[in-house]
């Protein structure tokens, strides 16, 4: 058995000897470990890891196979996210025992704090003492054997999984129920105890899921041909989609779901116009090779940056709102095109790992298909903490494409109406949010930039709180930007525009003096290489570009995502939909856009006398109207707003 001192070492240093011992197969022992975060985070190899003392957040975090013992207490999150393997405390544990495993065992011979086995999907979490209130809150699969007492709510919001609990079960959650508990089940709880050497005597019962919020009770249908009143004739106030939504409505008893973004008249890019004549830019093709468009992503904390032929990303799109297909040809068009592709809040598939030669992994309060495989093989991590479209708020993602493959990828029960959790079971507030940067560094060696997602919200806040907790880059959403199932009136009605997000975290960033501290990738709505260059004038690092990169590749915009009957098999996990996709087709079509966008960057860059897009400034715009006037802070010169022309050019 090896020995490592935490007394002399760091942590970080002390993960990389424990990584590097475990591929030889020696078994470690981590002496003086005084309560430190991250201890073995990331171990994949099948060794014994002894802890003599007390560990702090996250021990065995995001790790496979590996086998862990804790003389004493262990803090949030111990055995986060682990594959197989299993971790013994001696002592108590904090809140999120267990949280987010898919397979693991986590034995605490102690207590366990408040919402332990959040979002779980497989494996078993035993605690001999009492649990804290939620304990299985959101769990989507495995068990739960409490030998105490269960805290209130156990089973809040569960949707699959089971919890046996020996003690007094202080109260139900929404949507669990006691059902009667079979002999078999039993015997399996002995066994296991057995083989912890857990000594006990006592009846169980057992609470799963009722079964009544898995699914909406009315599925909204297919939009369909509605007779409308003619009595008001050319006004707008009963037109079409007012009288179409108050029919629905009647049908369904809730609200609707759709996809896209909000579609009310907002402030947009289209309201600024440069403040040169570009009538001439794009007349020579030779722009393209002198404007500097190479840009680097996510190295200023020294990670390995995602490098960029252009200012130029893909935006966060899941396989689950989009078919596996589809994913495949934005990946392919990625390469093609030298950018990054994201994979977005469903998992990592192999497929667009295998297109995307820079792909960007995303992880959600879900955890949905996060696991340490996915972050070893990615070019970088991204914790979603929301999007435009629908901000604060989780996902949704119907029951017609939570297929059984699906499922597999995500850890979660087939068939249901997926709503994932709004907020991260581990991040509570900005300082937990520090601690999990950290937990994705130390799982992945340091080698990967780490971003966040954000949608317009608290824009102000929220991006000095990204900077202050060390983020690479943001990913800044504005209400333009699309989902693929959100409610109407949260698509129409939460969040801010695009444009004045941008505005208020540069001026943000710049109240704290963070600017150079972080990267800004601005999206939600962005439709061409004119809006790009607005964005990198206002401030941003990078434009990325979701909506059109999806009508690039054959979306013809029929509003049928969330009920998964996409006729162009895009939004849909339906085989006979997808099948009309041709990945290998759509992905030249997406690579020739953004060879467009590529080219109308040059052009415009070249056009307003710059050899460099980092060269753009605000001073190249003026505002066409006085809301963006005020907004932005830019001059409001109307006169401007004919003046340039459209420069909707293509490349070669």
């Amino acid at each position: 058995m090896v020995t490592i001192d935490l007394a002399t070492l760091p942590v970080r240093e002390a993960n990389e000897q424990l990584r590097r011992i475990g591929a030889a197969g020696d078994d470690v022992e981590l002496i003086n470990p005084d309560a430190r975060h991250h201890l073995g985070v990331g171990l994949t190899s099948p060794i014994n890891v002894t802890v003599r003392g007390s560990a702090g957040y996250f021990c065995a975090g995001l790790s496979d196979s590996a086998n862990f013992l804790v003389d004493r207490n262990v803090g949030w999150g111990v055995g986060d996210n682990m594959y197989q393997g299993s971790v013994v405390v001696k002592g108590n544990a904090g809140a999120i025992a267990g949280v987010a495993i898919r397979g693991g065992e986590v034995v605490i011979h102690g207590n366990m704090g408040s919402r332990s086995g959040q979002v779980m999907k497989a494996g078993t979490l035993l605690c001999a003492g009492n649990a804290n209130f939620m304990a299985g809150y959101l769990m989507y699969g495995g068990r739960i054997i409490i030998l105490g007492n269960s805290g209130e709510k156990v089973g809040e919001d569960m949707a699959s999984g089971d919890i046996y609990v020996a003690g007094k079960v202080e109260s139900l959650g929404s949507d669990a129920t006691l059902i009667d508990l079979p002999r078999d089940e039993v015997d399996s709880i002995m066994e296991f105890l057995d083989r912890y050497e857990i000594s006990f005597k006592g009846h169980f019962q057992k609470v799963v899921n009722a079964g009544k919020k898995l699914r909406y009770a009315t599925s909204e249908q297919q939009m369909r041909s509605i007779p409308f009143f003619s009595f008001s004739g050319a006004s707008d106030y009963w037109n079409a989609k007012v009288q179409e939504d108050i029919f629905i409505k009647a049908q369904i008893g809730r609200y609707r779901i759709r996809g896209y973004g909000g579609a009310r008249e907002l402030p947009h890019l289209s309201d600024l116009a440069f403040r040169k004549d570009l009538s001439s830019a794009g007349n020579d093709m030779g722009v393209l090779s002198r404007v500097a468009m190479k840009t680097e992503i996510g190295g200023i904390n020294g990670a390995n940056p995602l490098t960029l032929s252009m200012p130029v990303m893909v935006a966060p799109m899941s396989y689950g709102a989009l078919s596996a297909s589809t994913k495949r040809a934005i990946g392919m068009a990625s390469t093609l095109s030298g950018i990054a592709e994201n994979t977005g809040e469903g998992g990592m598939s192999d497929a667009q790992r295998d297109a995307a030669e820079q792909l960007i992994f995303q992880m959600l309060g879900g955890r949905l298909g996060w696991n340490i495989h996915d972050m070893q093989r990615a070019n970088g991590l991204e914790i979603y903490i929301s999007q435009g479209a629908k901000p604060g708020l989780g996902g949704q993602l119907m029951a017609k494409k939570v297929t059984p493959e699906l499922a597999k990828i995500r850890g979660i029960p087939p068939g249901i109406d997926l709503r994932s959790p709004s907020r991260h079971p581990d991040i509570l507030g900005a300082d937990d949010l520090v601690i999990k940067v950290e937990e994705l560094r130390e799982a992945t060696g340091y080698r990967l930039p780490v971003s966040v997602k954000l949608g317009a919200g608290r824009v102000r806040d929220d991006i000095k709180i990204a900077a202050k907790d060390g983020f690479d880059f943001v990913e800044l959403d504005g209400m333009q930007g699309s989902t693929g199932a959100g409610s109407a009136e949260v698509l129409e009605y939460v969040g801010i525009p695009t444009l004045p997000a941008i505005i208020e975290a540069i001026e943000a960033l710049e109240e704290i003096g963070a600017r150079e501290r972080i990267q800004i990738v601005l999206m939600g709505g962005l439709r061409d290489g004119v809006d790009a260059v607005k964005a990198l004038c206002l401030g941003a690092d990078a434009a990325a570009f979701g909506t059109s990169a999806i009508v690039a590749g054959g979306c013809i915009a029929c509003m049928q995502c969330h009920v998964g009957q996409c006729v162009t098999g895009i939004a849909t996990q339906d085989p006979e939909h997808e099948k009309r996709y041709k990945p290998g087709v759509e992905s030249h079509n997406i690579h020739r856009f953004f060879e467009s966008v590529r080219f109308q960057i040059a052009a415009i860059t070249d056009g307003l006398g710059y050899t460099d897009v980092r060269q753009l400034s605000r001073d190249d715009l003026v505002a066409v109207t006085p809301e963006a006037a005020h907004i932005t802070g830019l001059p409001y010169e109307p006169e401007y707003r004919d003046i340039n022309p459209d420069l909707q050019m293509q490349a070669g």
